[in-house]
C-alpha cells in the first residue's frame, strides 16, 4: 500500500474538507490497497455503541487506543482503526480483508487514520469557530436591538446627572423623536405631586453614588399618567470612578391595578370563608415559615394579634388526633390527605374541623411547602347526627307498623324492607336491598297480567279509599297473596322525583271478613225485607183475597151460563177472560213477595224507576189505605233510566214509605206520602219521599241511619241503616231532612242512564 499517496489525498482536503468528504477520502486511501475488500468510516454516537462494530472489539478500542483484530465468518478479517485525537476517538475505520493484515499495513492504516483524526478535529473546531463567531454575531445585534427592545424605559446620563440617551420606548412615551434628549428636562415627566420627591432621592443617590430606586407618576406626551418604579444604578471604571448612570423606569400602573384587585380579591376571599367557615393555610417546613387566613385562626381559636405558628395550631387539636392523622398528613410521601379532626379551642369547647392537605414539591421532587384548607364542619356534622337519628327512628317506625313498606331510589332499585314486607314477599333485608323491585315486589294485575314496572303504575295509581285496588303478589318461596298497595313518591328539595315508598297489606283475611260480612248484611237484608213481608201480611192477604174471590165469582157465571138449556157463550167468554185477568192480578202480587223473599245475590241492571214505584205501591196500597194515608206519585219520565238491583231498591223505598206511615199514625190531618224523582245536573236520579207527619228533632236527624238506632217502640233500628249500606254501594247517596211537627223526607241518588227508545225495562220476576 502506498500511505504516501493516502496522506496526500487527505492533505488536499485540509482546506475544504467536512466529514463526510474526509471520510470518504480515507475510504479510498484504504481501498487502494490490495489487502482492503471494504473499508467503511463509522462515527461514534454520544449515546450507544455503534451496531456495526462488536462491544468486546469497542471495548477494546476505548482502553487502548490501539487498533483491533477481529475474524467474522467465511474467515473474513476485520481491522478496527480509532480516529484518535488526545484522548477521545472521533470515529473507527472498519476494514476487511481475505487475510490477515501485516504489520506493516496495520501501521500505514493508523497512520492514515491518525491524519485523517486531525483532519476531522480541525474540520471539528472550523465549524465551531463558525458557529461562535455567528453567536458572536447574533449576540451582537441583539446588544444593538436590546436597547431597543427593551419592555421598559431606559436611559442613561453623564456622572453629573446631565441626561443622554433613551430608548425607544423612553421617546415614544414622552415624546422624544423629533427632539434632542439633552433638551429635555425632567420636570416635563413626573407628576407634580411626585416630582420634589423623586428629585430628592434622584440628587441623594448622585450625591452619595449610590444606587436608588423610587416610584412615581409620570406624565406621557399625550397627558396619560402611569405609575413607574425608577432605578439607577451607577457604572464605574477601573479607579471606581463613576463614568455613567443607567436607569430603567418599570411601567407598573398594571400591577398596582392588579395589585388592587388582588386585595379586593382576597377581602372577598376572606369574606367567602368567613361564610363558607372554611379557612385556609400553608407552611414552609424548611425555614418554618406559616401563614393562615382570618378565617382559618378562628377556627383554631388563635389569637389574630399574635402572629401564628403551625406549632401553634397543632396545639389547639385533640390530642387523640394529633399522632395519627397529622402526622400521616405530614409524611412526605403521601401527596394529599383528607382528616377530620377535633378542635379544642381555648374555652374548651370542642368542635369538628374537615382538613385537606396537600404538598408542593420542587422541580426536584423535594417537598418545599405544605398548604391546606380547613371548614369547620360542627353544625354539618351535628345536623348528620340528627339526620341519622331521624332515620333511625324512621327505620325503627316502619319497622314497627303493621302494614308491609318498601322504599326505592330513582333507579327502582329496593333501598328499604321492613319485615312485614319481608314475611309478605318471601325475601329477606339482605338479598333484596339493591335488586330491581320489580324483582321482589312482584305484582298481577287481575284481568291484565303481570305488572312490569309495579313502582311507576303505583305512582300513577289514583288513591281512592272507597274503590280499593287488589293485586295478586307472587311470593318468593310459598303460595301467592291478594294484596292492596299503594305508592307515593319521594320528592328533593328541587322537586326531582328521587325514589318511592310503596306500602302494601295482606288483604286475604280481611276479605274473608268482609265476605262473610257481606253475607251477613245479605242475611239481614232479607230478613228486614221477610220483617216487611210480614207487618204487610193482612194487606197482602186482602189484596190476594180481591183477585181470588173476583175468580171464583167469574167461574160461576161462566159455568151457569154454559148450563143453560140455551148457552150464553158470550157472557161465558167474558167472564172467563174476567178470571184470566184475576189471576195475573193475583201472580203479580204473589211474584213481588216472592222477590222479597228470595235469598239472591244483588244484580245490577237497567232498572225503569216507576216500574220498581208500581211494584212497591202494589205491595204496600191495602196497608196505606187501611192507615188512611194517599200516595201521591210525581216521577220525571226523562230521568226514569236507573242502574240498580231491583229487590235492594224495592226494599229502600218499602222501608221508606213505610216509616212515613207510621210517622203520621198519631196524627189527626190528611195523611200523605209523596214519592217523587227528578233528574240531576250531575248525572244522577233524586229519590224523595216525603211525608206530613211529626217529623224528627235534630239529634234524632243526626243518627237515623245508624245501626241499632230506632225510635219505635218494636224497632231494632236496622231498617235506615240497612238502606245506607244499598244505596252507598249504589254509589248513591242517603239523606233525610226533616222539620218537627211538619214532616220528613228521606232522599237518596241513583246513577242515571241515558234513555233508549223502544229498549224494555227489565222483568220485575
Amino acid at each position: 500500500m502506498d500511505s504516501i499517496a493516502g496522506l496526500r489525498r487527505l492533505r488536499d482536503l485540509s482546506a475544504v474538507g467536512d466529514r463526510e468528504t474526509i471520510a470518504a477520502a480515507l475510504v479510498e486511501a484504504c481501498l487502494s490497497s490490495d489487502a482492503v475488500s471494504q473499508a467503511d468510516v463509522i462515527f461514534l454516537p454520544d449515546t450507544f455503541s455503534p451496531p456495526d462494530v462488536p462491544t468486546s472489539a469497542l471495548l477494546s478500542l476505548r482502553s487502548s487506543r490501539m487498533p483491533v483484530v477481529a475474524t467474522l465468518g467465511d474467515a473474513v478479517t476485520v481491522l478496527f482503526v480509532p480516529l484518535v485525537v488526545g484522548d477521545t476517538i472521533l470515529a473507527i475505520l472498519k476494514l476487511h480483508g481475505h487475510s490477515p493484515f501485516s504489520t506493516d499495513a496495520t501501521t500505514a492504516f493508523e497512520l492514515l487514520a491518525s491524519y485523517a483524526a486531525a483532519l476531522l478535529e480541525r474540520c471539528d473546531l472550523a465549524l465551531k469557530l463558525e458557529e461562535e463567531s455567528a453567536k458572536v454575531r447574533i449576540a451582537e445585534l441583539e446588544r444593538r436591538r436590546f436597547w431597543d427592545t427593551l419592555p421598559a424605559h431606559a436611559w442613561h446620563c453623564e456622572p453629573n446627572g446631565n441626561l443622554v440617551a433613551v430608548n425607544e420606548a423612553f421617546a415614544e412615551f414622552f415624546g422624544l423623536k423629533d427632539q434632542k434628549v439633552a433638551e429635555f428636562g425632567y420636570h416635563n415627566i413626573f407628576h407634580p405631586d411626585d416630582y420634589e420627591r423623586v428629585m430628592g432621592i434622584w440628587i441623594e443617590a448622585i450625591s452619595k453614588e449610590l444606587p436608588g430606586q423610587a416610584e412615581s407618576r409620570m406624565v406621557g406626551a399625550d397627558g396619560t399618567i402611569r405609575t413607574f418604579l425608577i432605578r439607577v444604578v451607577p457604572i464605574r471604571d477601573e479607579d471606581g470612578t463613576i463614568i455613567r448612570w443607567y436607569g430603567v423606569n418599570t411601567d407598573v400602573e398594571d400591577l398596582k391595578l392588579a395589585q388592587r384587585e388582588i386585595a379586593k380579591t382576597a377581602e372577598a376571599l376572606a369574606e367567602a370563608q368567613k361564610i363558607s367557615h372554611t379557612g385556609s393555610w400553608s407552611w414552609r417546613c424548611e425555614d418554618d415559615v406559616f401563614s393562615c387566613s382570618t378565617e382559618c385562626a378562628r377556627i383554631f381559636g388563635l389569637e389574630p394579634d399574635d402572629t401564628p405558628t403551625f406549632e401553634a395550631m397543632l396545639k389547639r387539636l385533640h390530642p387523640h388526633d394529633r399522632p395519627g392523622p397529622v402526622q400521616n398528613s405530614l409524611d412526605p410521601s403521601i401527596e394529599e390527605m383528607d382528616n377530620e379532626l377535633r378542635v379544642v379551642l381555648p374555652t374548651g369547647l370542642t368542635t369538628i374541623a374537615e382538613s385537606r392537605i396537600r404538598i408542593v414539591r420542587d422541580d426536584k421532587g423535594h417537598v418545599t411547602d405544605y398548604v391546606g384548607t380547613v371548614r369547620d364542619v360542627t353544625e354539618y356534622r351535628l345536623a348528620q347526627n340528627r339526620l341519622r337519628e331521624s332515620e333511625r327512628r324512621y327505620a325503627a317506625t316502619l319497622s314497627s307498623i303493621a302494614d308491609a313498606v318498601i322504599s326505592a331510589d330513582d333507579r327502582n332499585r329496593l333501598t328499604f324492607i321492613n319485615p312485614v314486607a319481608e314475611r309478605l314477599t318471601g325475601w329477606n333485608h339482605e338479598d333484596a336491598v339493591g335488586r330491581p323491585v320489580e324483582d321482589v315486589f312482584r305484582l298481577v294485575d287481575r284481568g291484565r297480567g303481570t305488572v312490569v314496572d309495579p313502582v311507576s303504575k303505583l305512582l300513577r295509581q289514583e288513591v281512592d279509599p272507597a274503590h280499593e285496588i287488589h293485586y295478586e303478589l307472587r311470593r318468593r318461596t310459598s303460595s301467592n297473596l291478594v294484596v292492596e298497595a299503594s305508592g307515593a313518591p319521594i320528592i328533593d328539595a328541587d322537586g326531582e322525583l328521587k325514589g318511592a315508598v310503596i306500602v302494601f297489606r295482606d288483604m286475604t283475611q280481611r276479605n274473608e271478613i268482609a265476605e262473610a260480612l257481606r253475607r251477613s248484611h245479605e242475611d239481614l237484608a232479607r230478613m228486614a225485607r221477610l220483617t216487611a213481608v210480614g207487618e204487610l201480611a193482612v194487606s197482602i192477604a186482602h189484596e190476594m183475597n180481591q183477585p181470588l174471590m173476583a175468580i171464583v165469582t167469574n167461574a160461576a157465571a161462566s159455568r151457569a151460563w154454559l148450563q143453560n138449556s140455551d148457552p150464553d157463550i158470550k157472557e161465558a167468554v167474558e167472564a172467563i177472560g174476567s178470571v184470566i185477568e184475576d189471576g195475573h192480578r193475583a201472580g203479580e202480587v204473589l211474584r213481588g213477595i216472592m222477590t222479597l223473599a228470595r235469598n239472591a245475590r244483588p244484580t245490577i241492571e237497567r232498572l225503569s224507576l216507576r216500574s220498581v214505584i208500581d211494584e212497591v205501591l202494589q205491595l204496600t196500597r191495602s196497608e196505606l189505605r187501611q192507615r188512611g194515608v194517599e200516595i201521591l206519585i210525581d216521577i220525571d219520565d226523562t230521568a226514569d233510566a236507573v242502574s240498580g238491583d231491583r229487590v235492594q231498591l224495592q226494599q229502600v223505598l218499602i222501608n221508606m214509605i213505610m216509616n212515613g206511615a207510621d210517622a203520621m199514625a198519631g196524627t189527626g190531618d190528611k195523611r200523605t206520602i209523596n214519592v217523587a224523582s227528578k233528574g240531576r245536573p250531575d248525572g244522577f236520579t233524586q229519590i224523595s219521599v216525603s211525608d206530613n207527619g211529626v217529623g224528627l228533632a235534630p239529634e234524632t236527624a243526626e243518627r237515623v241511619f245508624e245501626s241499632f238506632f230506632t225510635t219505635k217502640a218494636t224497632g231494632i233500628g236496622m231498617g235506615l241503616s240497612i238502606c245506607r249500606s244499598i244505596i252507598e254501594a249504589h254509589d248513591g247517596r242517603i239523606w233525610v231532612e226533616s222539620e218537627p211537627a211538619k214532616g220528613t223526607t228521606f232522599s237518596f241518588t241513583l246513577q242515571r242512564l241515558p234513555s233508549v227508545t223502544g229498549q224494555s225495562e227489565a222483568p220485575a220476576g
